[in-house]
């Protein structure tokens, strides 16, 4: 996998999303049952919210999961 974005926050935190929503479509299919897609009109909303002050929500993310390491070396 490759993620390129402006900053290393950005890069980062688009990777740990794109990672979570592969492990919610696995668990998903792994029922076995007929998936129903979100509409898109659901998924743009929700994308543009997602991306409001993104670098900073960024940044704020990759420095929480920094502290998290540090605590545990």
């Amino acid at each position: 996998m490759i993620v390129a974005a402006p900053t290393i926050a950005e890069a980062w935190d688009n990777l740990y999303y794109l990672e979570r929503a592969a492990q919610v479509q696995l668990l998903a299919m792994a029922t076995q049952r007929e998936l129903k897609p979100v509409p898109h009109a659901i998924a743009q909303c929700t994308c543009e919210q997602m991306r409001e002050g993104d670098p900073q929500s960024a940044r704020a993310h990759l420095h929480s999961a920094m502290r998290r390491l540090a605590l545990h070396n």
